[in-house]
């Protein structure tokens, strides 16, 4: 799976991140009258695909331990200093593009109905150690309020950057299947730890990269003739159909093997359809470049400056579109911003100071 191949799986990803938290509780009582239409014709149907749309943290912690995997494709991993030198560039990158975003949001507070001094806590010096925690992307691991409830991913994607190294020299070791027990061990024992939620799409992830499970199968397709590519498709649906189902009638009691189950599917007809369709897969790898800056604002859109506005819409169509146009804007603006001000420089300047700095403790010790 090339780079271009993954922002268009970002691109599915944030879709269904907006789908999820703008209809998910469309059949409470109190979410705002809407018009619904032939397809989706009740605020339950609106509600059971805005839950299953909750697949997009699972397909962005796919994303995520493909991408790392395949930048230590080839590399025996024995070098630890270069292995955290690595981690800690990742580390910052996406720390900064939060922290850039987070200032921004943070700026506009007032638009919000909120005030700079009580954002977090009445206290002065908890909203200051609050937001500061929240900042620096681990509020929720330290179970600390957060100025958006969607940046809980931070916390999750933070933890991913520092372990997914030993994740992979893990699976490279002992193999997959010797590391599933203890996956399964842990959900048998209940422990209530985000990151365990997602350990089995991660090393979904870091075993196709591994094995190159997607170039062999989109490989494989193309030789494949019209007979075997609609069984492939009608596969694909079957599993999507039945995964769905089982999903909403268990509900999230076996969530992580649900998603997985069905981001299987998810990845294969992005590659085999999406990524395949001329002009489609432009605009599609556009948005999944833009997908990071899309999570860090749509919430703030919809929720704090436009809530009135936005379901106002009534159309559950028209209010996706409004939300997708806007979120895709900000994150445009955001990105100019960036250029104008040479946040890519800094964030380059942050990550060498912290290495030498590294490098140097290294070596006193």
């Amino acid at each position: 799976m090339t780079k271009r191949e993954s922002n268009i799986l970002k691109c599915v990803a944030i879709m269904l991140m907006l789908f999820h938290h703008l209809f998910m509780y469309a059949d409470q009582a109190d979410y705002p009258a809407l018009v619904y239409g032939p397809l989706l014709s009740n605020p339950w149907r609106l509600a059971s695909l805005g839950q299953l749309c909750k697949l997009c943290v699972t397909i962005f912690v796919f994303v995520t331990a493909y991408g790392t995997t395949k930048g230590y494709l080839g590399d025996d991993m024995r070098d630890c200093g270069r292995l955290m030198e690595k981690s800690t560039r990742r580390l910052v990158k996406l720390l900064v593009n939060f922290q850039f975003v987070y200032i921004i949001v943070a700026l506009l507070c007032p638009l919000g109905g909120k005030s700079w001094f009580t954002l977090y806590s009445p206290s002065r010096l908890e909203n200051l150690v609050f937001a500061l925690l929240d900042f620096m992307g681990i509020s929720f691991i330290i179970n600390t309020p957060s100025y958006n409830s969607s940046w809980w991913y931070m916390s999750l994607a933070v933890t991913f950057v520092l372990i997914l190294p030993l994740l992979i020299k893990l699976c490279r070791r002992y193999g997959f299947f010797v590391l599933l027990p203890e996956i399964l061990l842990v959900r048998w024992l209940n422990v209530n730890w985000v990151i365990y939620r997602y350990l089995l799409p991660a090393m979904v992830g870091i075993l196709m990269a591994e094995y190159r499970v997607a170039e062999r199968v989109t490989e494989a397709y193309r030789q494949w003739g019209p007979v075997k590519k609609a069984g492939v498709y009608l596969g694909i649906f079957v599993v999507l159909g039945l995964g769905s189902v089982l999903w909403l009638r268990a509900g999230d009691g076996l969530l992580d093997i649900y998603e997985t189950v069905l981001l299987l599917p998810v990845v294969l007809l992005t590659l085999l359809t999406i990524a395949r369709i001329p002009y489609l897969n432009d605009v599609a790898e556009f948005v999944g470049r833009h997908s990071m800056n899309m999570f860090f604002v749509h919430a703030f859109i919809y929720q704090n400056w436009f809530y009135d506005f936005t379901y106002s819409l009534r159309y559950p169509a028209l209010i996706y579109l409004f939300l997708f146009a806007s979120s895709l804007a900000a994150s445009v603006v955001i990105e100019q911003l960036k250029k104008w001000l040479r946040v890519e420089t800094l964030t380059k300047w942050i990550s060498q100071c912290l290495c030498r700095l590294m490098v140097r403790q290294a070596e006193t010790v």
